[in-house]
């Protein structure tokens, strides 16, 4: 499956149409980039477009654009808030930090600056957390892991926010390699280091607020 043969599925088997139909398919496959942006996958949207046919199936076919079915929803599976803004890097997207070029024709390092930008990653989901918690504690997972780890990491969800689990996971990690200890393996422990977690934030948003990069800046800002 490719967006253009979804964009065709869309207009032509959910909502119906045929005829002159190629300023709906554009206006489709307009819809369908800016949900991939957002963190869905092609399969997602299919699935949403066919439950949508399904429970409304005389209303579909006064639709037209795509946003009137799939509208403000987020990608199944996604951690972040809609317009939140986190502080963890692996939640964000950020310009690379200056680098020092050697220029051979001038004998010399030349800086290069990327304009600065700052915006938070439009989906985080349950296989980012695994893969960032396995990469911090040298795992090679089972599926009895997989599945074990998951129900704990939603356990935790339920009272912390994805920020809050990832800072704890850094903390914890760095703590126990400075004590000499072997990395941390059980999610349910990373409580003990949710305080610690919760200052670290609090001192990146103080720290963000006096740099003034405590809201987001867009690529196009930047430029």
């Amino acid at each position: 499956m490719n967006k253009e043969w979804l964009a065709y599925y869309f207009v032509t088997q959910i909502t119906q149409k045929t005829g002159n139909i190629q300023a709906r398919l554009e206006r489709a496959l307009d819809a369908i980039d800016k949900l991939l942006e957002k963190g869905w996958t092609l399969e997602e949207i299919k699935n949403e477009l066919d439950l949508f046919a399904q429970m409304y199936p005389l209303a579909v076919k006064n639709i037209y654009h795509m946003e009137e079915i799939m509208g403000n929803k987020q990608p199944p599976g996604n951690l972040l808030e809609p317009d939140a803004f986190y502080y963890h890097n692996a939640l964000r997207e950020t310009s690379a930090p200056t680098k020092l070029v050697y220029n051979k024709e001038k004998q010399c390092y030349e800086r290069i600056d990327q304009p600065f930008f700052l915006e938070m990653k439009k989906c985080f989901t349950m296989n980012d957390l695994l893969r960032y918690w396995y990469k911090s504690n040298g795992m090679n997972p089972t599926e009895h892991h997989i599945k074990q780890d998951t129900g704990r990491f939603e356990y935790l969800l339920g009272m912390y926010d994805i920020d809050e689990i990832l800072f704890a996971i850094d903390i914890a990690q760095a703590t126990r390699k400075d004590n000499q200890q072997k990395p941390l393996r059980n999610v349910f422990e990373l409580e003990k280091y949710i305080e610690e977690a919760k200052e670290a934030i609090q001192l990146k948003k103080s720290a963000s607020r006096l740099e003034g990069i405590d809201r987001v800046f867009k690529r196009r800002e930047a430029q």
